[in-house]
């Protein structure tokens, strides 16, 4: 938890932590003017000063916190000076730096209980710490979502979205409302300062993609830049990655990743073959391991040994395999059940009700599989990034769950990349409501890549394969 301490004349005291209190609420593009409106600190003289003076007032000590907050957790102010008449002076200056006058005046009334009038530090205090709620409430209010602040002037994407290239490659829905939007699993926004600070923090971070949309893969590759900024020891763990290819990554995060040859790392990972989508969209995120000095991991499992999954369940893995996997325990029925369910519509309802169970056991060992690559690659360096699908960084039974079980004291962030639907533009039609929270930390909004029904494409196949097979 972040903590600071102020100890300050009462009166800078009041008009700076107002200004540092609302400035942390309001929105970003609100926050840097307050902020440079709000007095200096006191030098380090005048504070001892008025230290040595006669005690002539109560000290407080206030925890001011919202809900939500990640940037202003705590804030403690001891006072030096009583908090005399001084309502009518804060609530003009706070009118000078823009704050809406009809919320502070409301917010900064007498607080009256029990038939007399509150006063004192405390009291004051509390005005000031509901001033600022008050005003960020109504600026929010008066905000519509449509005109909330575009995700193309956050810090986030300030090397994503370069003057050279459009500011989106994917070409359907760039109109919606929520693109660009970046959200908490309850539906509040968020924005980029609050999730690369969360990132930062965090020794897992997973980032979970629609494999074929460029945009994922680019706000994934500015993610990574932005950590590497703060951590030198790095490792990226891919899903799209088997473990028996873990020799063509051996190089990267050594001295000899200088010679990496780039070009031929997408033949040698064997990668069109096996169905992934254009290696260009994922060569940045390689790129920069190259030239940071990041280990690069597969999670992977071999196909071979999800074949032997579905075909003989769980049960057909050696006791240390299914301990590495985190399958050595009996499965929650309910989570099964919503996995089954999950590969039932991946699947488009044209998957034999006999074979859900056995893949869905099969995705429980996959995430098992990243979780476990996820956990060496952090024992050798500080942080652990994760490229995969997003049902795979689920909080609620992906990777992140497997995590939190074996690491309970280091913090993991998942991070979706979610395409618009059409024209919806509520990010409760996406799943993210306060009385049901999305398991996720934050979603990203993008434009789709793809219009395309993905069940014809495959119904065709189905077809196709069942045709062959009978001839």
């Amino acid at each position: 938890m972040k903590r600071h301490h102020w100890i300050v004349p009462s009166l800078a005291a009041v008009l700076g932590g107002l200004g540092y209190g609302v400035a942390q609420n309001l929105p970003s593009r609100d926050a840097a003017s307050l902020q440079a409106s709000a007095p200096a600190a006191v030098p380090a003289d005048e504070a001892k000063e008025d230290l040595a003076r006669p005690a002539l007032s109560d000290r407080v000590s206030l925890g001011y916190r919202r809900k939500g907050d990640e940037n202003f957790v705590e804030v403690r102010v001891s006072t030096v000076e009583p908090f005399n008449d001084v309502d009518r002076r804060l609530a003009s200056t706070v009118a000078a730096a823009a704050v809406p006058a009809s919320s502070v005046e409301t917010a900064l009334a007498p607080d009256v209980a029990s038939g007399f009038q509150r006063s004192g530090a405390t009291a004051f205090l509390r005005k000031v710490a509901a001033a600022g709620d008050a005003a960020a409430a109504e600026d929010v209010a008066s905000t519509d979502t449509s005109a909330a602040p575009a995700f193309e002037a956050t810090p986030l994407s300030s090397r994503l979205l370069g003057a050279d290239e459009p500011v989106w490659q994917s070409r359907y829905f760039a109109g919606n409302p929520l693109v660009g939007g970046i959200f908490q699993g309850d539906g509040n926004r968020s924005d980029a300062a609050a999730l690369i600070g969360a990132a930062r923090t965090a020794r897992y971070v997973l980032l979970g993609e629609t494999h074929d949309n460029p945009d994922h893969h680019r706000l994934q590759g500015d993610i990574v830049s932005d950590l590497a900024d703060q951590s030198s020891d790095l490792s990226l763990v891919f899903e799209m990655i088997p473990l028996r290819l873990g020799s063509a990554l051996s190089a990267f995060g050594t001295q000899g990743a200088g010679a990496i040859d780039m070009d031929g790392l997408s033949d040698r990972l064997e990668w069109s073959e096996r169905g992934w989508p254009d290696f260009s969209m994922y060569r940045p995120l390689f790129e920069a391991a190259k030239r940071e000095g990041f280990a690069v991991i597969p999670g992977d499992l071999d196909r071979d040994v999800v074949s032997s999954i579905v075909q003989s369940g769980v049960s057909s893995l050696s006791s240390e395999m299914r301990s590495k996997l985190s399958l050595n325990g009996p499965a929650d029925p309910e989570m099964v059940a919503d996995l089954m369910s999950e590969v039932r519509s991946a699947h488009c309802g044209l998957m034999p009700e006999a074979a859900l169970a056995p893949m869905a056991d099969a995705q429980r060992a996959r995430d098992g599989s990243l979780a476990a690559a996820m956990l060496d690659a952090a024992k050798t360096g500080d942080k652990a990034v994760l490229i995969a699908g997003a049902g795979h960084v689920r909080e609620d039974r992906g990777v992140p769950s497997i995590l939190e079980r074996t690491d309970p004291d280091a913090e993991t962030l998942s991070v979706r990349m979610l395409e618009v639907d059409a024209e919806d533009g509520d990010p409760a039609d996406y799943g993210l409501k306060a009385e049901a929270p999305a398991p996720y930390d934050f979603t990203i909004f993008t434009p789709r890549a793809d219009i395309d029904d993905p069940c014809e494409a495959l119904r065709a196949r189905m077809q196709e394969k069942g045709g062959s097979a009978a001839n």
